[in-house]
């Protein structure tokens, strides 16, 4: 009986291979977080791409049609987020038919991007060791998301060039508040191509002229984008103080997302209390890309705040 074995590209000659009966890896991962002193709080984690990002990645290699992310339900229909987008925003490219004569558009998909992350507490058990496995065709659930920031609406002077996301609640208390679920990442993600060099460490850079010639290093060339999320001191904590408590503030999910982006106008209080017309990109057509579970981090304290490094390797 013979069997077709599926193995990830990173795989060589010299590793060790657990057989996998139901498919193949996604693309690879390391995420570490850090405490305020620089320590890492856990060993790196891994993510799992999840069937939203995995449509996002297909789609993007082969051109096709935004349909194919349609079997997946967005966070800005379920969530019904302020700025949701209707289908008179998809951004729009021209049809030509061949002879220079447009003959019509379709929606494009281009624009979209994994543009940032979100945090949830669906991830963990009461023990530090119970951790729930992420099934393939699953995201953040709308109702496991904790909003970053959640300020009364009266006085909302969040940042949305960094928080994104927007939802006006009305609680029973007759308070209104501003629910930021999602936040951009605090770097700009830049491709690094390297092999290792003499010294035995991925220092040596890729290039046109040698790339193909290292025949030393070549096995052990990578390709990565590194992200840095930040969970600062002032994020997370409002949303518990307000329902039941600083001292249930917590979070044990992460999650990439993707996005295209739409330029409105806003007229809201700046940091210094002035009301301040600007131009903000707001998230459209929000999708997950990864979700990795992880032991239950406390945000109890109000000083805390988190640095990770979230790298991504192709």
């Amino acid at each position: 009986m013979s069997k077709l074995l599926y193995l990830p590209d990173s795989c060589r000659s010299n590793d060790s291979i657990l057989f996998n009966k139901f498919g193949t890896g996604r693309i690879n991962s390391k995420i570490e977080f850090f405490n305020d002193q620089g320590e890492r709080i856990w060993e790196p984690l891994h993510n799992k791409t999840v069937i939203a990002g995995a449509a996002l990645t297909l789609m993007k290699l082969f051109n096709l049609d935004r349909s194919v992310l349609e079997n997946t339900p967005t966070y800005d229909d379920v969530m019904r987020l302020d700025d949701a987008a209707t289908n008179t925003d998809y951004p729009a490219v021209s049809i030509s038919d061949g002879n220079g004569s447009v003959v019509g558009s379709m929606p494009d998909e281009t624009q979209r991007i994994i543009i940032g992350f979100c945090v949830g507490i669906g991830g963990s058990g009461l023990e530090a060791s119970d951790v729930f496995d992420v099934p393939y065709a699953s995201w953040i659930t709308p109702d496991n998301i904790i909003p970053f920031r959640y300020p009364l609406q009266s006085s909302d002077s969040v940042d949305e060039s960094i928080y994104k996301g927007k939802k006006t609640i009305s609680l029973s208390n007759g308070q209104t508040r501003c629910a930021y679920y999602f936040k951009e990442f605090s770097n700009t993600p830049n491709l690094v191509q390297n092999y290792v060099s003499t010294i035995g460490t991925f220092t040596d850079s890729v290039s046109a002229e040698s790339v193909y010639n290292n025949s030393i290093s070549a096995d052990k060339a990578q390709s990565y984008v590194e992200l840095h999320l930040k969970i600062t001191n002032d994020d997370c904590r409002e949303f518990f103080l307000t329902h039941s408590g600083l001292e249930d503030a917590k979070i044990n999910q992460l999650s990439l997302v993707s996005a295209w982006t739409k330029t409105i106008s806003r007229t809201k209080l700046d940091a210094a209390g002035n009301m301040v017309t600007k131009d903000y990109e707001v998230l459209q057509q929000i999708r997950p890309f990864s979700v990795v579970n992880f032991p239950t981090e406390i945000l109890s304290k109000r000083d805390k705040s988190i640095s990770i490094i979230y790298t991504l390797y192709s």
